[in-house]
């Protein structure tokens, strides 16, 4: 399996984290706290960015020229 396809399930399960940590937060917490799923989707958006540079590097590379 190669690097961009293990980051980008690592990105879902940041994904999914996300969601959790969110809906947690707002049924037990409203208003109240910091919500930390602001952690994980920030930390799912440079998982998933990083996972679609490495799938299209050659591309971007072309793109340069």
């Amino acid at each position: 399996m190669e690097l961009h396809q293990k980051l980008t399930i690592l990105g879902v399960i940041l994904l999914i984290a996300t969601l959790a940590i969110h809906s947690y937060h707002e049924q037990d917490h409203s208003g109240i706290g910091f919500n930390y799923a602001y952690l994980t989707g920030i930390a799912m958006l440079i998982v998933f960015l990083a996972s679609f540079i490495l799938f299209n590097k050659d591309k971007l590379a072309d793109f340069k020229k």
